[in-house]
């Protein structure tokens, strides 16, 4: 009973935590064994709970440090373990950017890293951002020092939970500045990062590539990050930070959503609610692998799904024939019967009224949990316009897609769904803050993106600027830019109808 997840930076420093994300990385670390769990949150603090059942190195080495009490501090909360965003700053004001990861021994135990730490516990801190998207790259074992290995954030944390139990059994070995070669106690804990390397590649069905151990060296990798927080449940429900569904869902948000000021402006106000209800999602998927199932087959993979036919037509300008025969592609044989069996309780859940998330067998706590999210869905999550709009329209689509696809509805009226949905969907594009912030040139540039992605239909165009006009019509640089931007020189008068 010694290892806590913190949901603020009480005693750390200031800045993002994103707490829910330290549950995905410990199933990961647990190799998915179902036996991790959380009991309820006491003041800002949750314990992390584990019946292992999986033999591996990693879920063993976890075993022993969540139901070992190591006697550091009397209250039994001897490690206690932050998620942190980039922007995060320790109490010295240096950055976690900087370090990535880090255990800090508890505070007056003379140890190196103690005067970091404000409190009587080990606290182990770990940068969810995956260096602000740039990720990390260290020394691939074999190449002499060569820094282009990733480095996944169940690594990450892995690897700090290896200084930690060093540091709660007092066994912490020598640590110096140089970091090549490294020193003893670095040595050691990438030892046991290898353990976690293999372990997660075995899991993807990837070769297995190690980190060197006698090479402490880092360096940003430059771009292309990771982005650990890019879809907490889609890793849970996937199984891993690093599935493919979540590859998916990444590549989609920089090719679609970050490709202009307010896209990206959308997607952090959409993630910064998707947020404000997704960690009790997880932490019942936690223990309840049908819910992960009905998850990832009724809501996360059909959200990909329609994402990539929203982008082949908004961005490729994908014709309706060529866009039912991609759709018919993509059907996965092995999905498809799992993806009908829950679409009609999904399509329960993401109604107005909410509703029931699935049988739960004979688990009474489990059958509570889905309740308690089922209610969280229909009166926190679905309502707000943000996480419709990006997260369950889309969902609703694929499912409407798939129902008529099953009714055998031909490839080129599948396609004209698609495209007529996204004609509707564009034009309700949320309407940010951020366009009252922006110059006329800038925003005549965000229109006439829009134009040629969301908004390539004419009703589209014209119900956005009508909604646009409505939102800003008193804001000069918003009437100016939408004077300039139809070539055609007719949106004026459609937004004046």
């Amino acid at each position: 009973m010694t290892i806590f997840i913190q949901n603020d930076a009480t005693g750390a420093g200031a800045g993002t935590v994103a707490a829910a994300l330290a549950l995905v990385h410990i199933t990961v670390i647990a190799n998915l064994d179902t036996g991790v769990g959380l009991n309820p949150a006491v003041g800002n603090l949750q314990q992390v709970t584990y019946n292992q059942t999986d033999p591996g190195i990693p879920p063993t080495r976890l075993n022993t440090l969540v139901n070992t009490n190591f006697g550091v501090n009397p209250a039994g909360t001897d490690i206690i373990v932050l998620a942190v965003g980039g922007n995060f700053t320790l109490v010295d004001g240096s950055l976690i950017t900087t370090r990535g990861g880090t255990a800090l021994p508890p505070a007056g135990s003379g140890l190196p890293g103690a005067s970091l730490n404000t409190t009587a516990s080990c606290l182990v801190l770990y940068d969810t951002s995956d260096n602000n998207g740039s990720g990390y790259c260290l020394a691939r074992q074999g190449t002499g020092g060569t820094l282009d290995l990733r480095l996944p954030l169940s690594v990450m944390l892995y690897h700090e939970l290896s200084h930690a139990l060093r540091i709660v059994t007092a066994a912490l070995l020598a640590l110096t500045a140089a970091c090549n070669p490294a020193s003893p106690e670095e040595n050691a804990a990438i030892t046991d990062e290898n353990d976690m390397r293999t372990q997660l590649a075995t899991l993807l069905g990837d070769p297995v590539v190690l980190r060197d151990p006698n090479i402490h060296c880092g360096t940003s990798c430059g771009g292309g990050g990771s982005g650990g927080s890019c879809c907490i449940v889609a890793s849970v429900s996937s199984g891993s930070p690093l599935s493919t569904e979540v590859q998916e869902l990444r590549a989609l948000r920089e090719q679609f959503l970050r490709r202009s000021e307010v896209g990206f402006a959308f997607f952090d106000d959409l993630h910064h609610r998707y947020y404000g209800f997704s960690p009790q999602v997880v932490s019942a998927m936690a223990t309840d692998l049908d819910l992960r199932a009905v998850t990832l087959d009724g809501f996360v993979r059909p959200l990909i799904r329609m994402l990539q036919l929203i982008r082949d037509h908004a961005l490729d300008g994908v014709d309706a024939e060529e866009l039912g025969r991609r759709f018919c592609q993509r059907l996965d044989a092995a999905e498809v019967p799992s993806a009908l069996h829950v679409m009609d309780q999904m399509a329960d859940v993401l109604s107005a009224g909410g509703g029931g998330l699935g049988e739960s067998g004979d688990v009474p706590d489990q059958a509570a949990q889905r309740a308690d999210v089922a209610t969280l869905l229909a009166g926190r999550a679905l309502p707000d316009p943000y996480i419709r709009w990006g997260l369950v329209e889309p969902v609703q689509a694929y499912h409407g897609l798939l129902q008529a696809w099953r009714d055998g509805e031909p490839a080129q009226a599948l396609g004209a769904r698609v495209i007529g949905f996204v004609d509707s969907w564009g034009g309700r594009l949320p309407i940010a803050p951020h366009w009252g912030t922006l110059t006329v040139e800038q925003a005549r540039a965000e229109l006439q993106w829009l134009d040629s992605t969301l908004l390539r239909g004419p009703r589209a165009r014209a119900e956005f600027r009508c909604r646009l006009v409505e939102e800003f019509g008193e804001v000069t640089v918003i009437q100016q830019a939408l004077s300039r931007t139809d070539a055609a020189g007719q949106i004026e008068e459609e937004v004046r109808r």
